[in-house]
This record gives C-alpha cells, structure tokens and sequence, in this order.
C-alpha cells in the first residue's frame, strides 16, 4: 500500500508541475514572437539574365581530320646547320658540368675579360665551374647558346618519343 501512495504523490507532483507551466505569464512572448516577422516577407533576389548563346555551324567537310595518320605522327626534327637531323655527338668528350642533371647546378656569377663572358656554375657536389658559349652542361647534352648577367641560355638535345632527337630551349637562372 505504501507504494501506491508513492505513485499517486508523484502523479500529483507531475501534474502540478504541469499546471504551473501552463500560465499566462509568457503569453506577451508568444503573442511577440508570433507576430515580430509576420508583415515581413524574405527577400528573393531575380535570377540573372540568361543570354542566348551564338549559333555555331559546325562543317567538318572543309577541317582537317585530327586523327588522319599525318596528324598522328610526331614532328619531325629540327634539321641542323650540316644539313641532317640533329643527333648528340656520342664520341665526344664528356665535360664535368654534364655529370648534373641542369636543375641541380646553380649559376652563381659571371666573369668576363675583354669580349670573352664566362658563367660560373656550382655543382651539387660543392665545385665551382667556369663556362663559355659553346661549352655543355647538364645530362640532357645541353650547349650553352648565351651567357647573360642574369642567365645562361642553351639548347638541349632529347629524344623525342619516336626515337629522334629535338631541340629544346633551357635556362639555367642566377641564383640570389
């Protein structure tokens, strides 16, 4: 019996709490809330302008075929100054800056004597080079083609993915 009246004093308890909550004390609140928004209405921006795009008449009668077999094929070497494709010189002498790969030497200076410049070139391993026009530098058979205060320009032989060798324009840029 003693629980029963546990039960019915915590229903009681329960329900007064509730009555207590449903008073009229909040009711300017609720009355506030209810009508703060209510005149106001969300501003919506238009969509943008949608613009007609330009008819394109494509005829593909008087193209060139991309994928024709001229067109597929690489192009063809530069031809050099004796006439023939342009090649390495395998039987050459290797020279000390063509150990380096050219993003790993760094250019440092310049010194000249009367018309003669020559660049000065530090190797990763810590040497320091002079080179002239004309010297090589760099794995990829790199000749030096000019010699600036700010860079040296060359022209570097790779094969091509056919097998042909062709020119390509490098720099090697002062280092601060």
């Amino acid at each position: 019996m003693c629980s029963s009246v546990k039960n019915i004093a915590v229903a009681s308890c329960f329900v007064l709490a509730l009555a207590g909550c449903s008073g009229s004390e909040h009711e300017d609140l609720r009355e506030f809330t209810k009508n703060a928004h209510a005149d106001r209405k969300p501003r919506i921006e238009p969509l943008p302008e949608v613009k007609p795009q330009e008819v394109f008449a494509y005829n593909p009668a008087q193209l060139t075929d991309p994928f024709a077999p001229q067109n597929i094929r690489p192009a063809r070497a530069k031809v050099g100054a004796g006439g023939g494709e342009v090649r390495p010189d395998m039987n050459r002498r290797k020279e000390p800056l063509e150990e380096f790969p050219l993003d790993a030497l760094k250019m440092v200076g310049t010194l000249a004597r009367g018309k003669q410049t020559w660049a000065v070139i530090q190797a990763p391993d810590g040497t320091v080079h002079r080179s002239k026009v004309g010297d090589h530098i760099g794995q990829n058979f790199g000749m030096v083609t000019k010699i600036t205060d700010e860079k040296i320009d060359l022209i570097e032989l790779v094969q091509g993915p056919s097998g042909d060798w062709i020119e390509r324009e490098a720099n090697l840029a002062l280092t601060e």
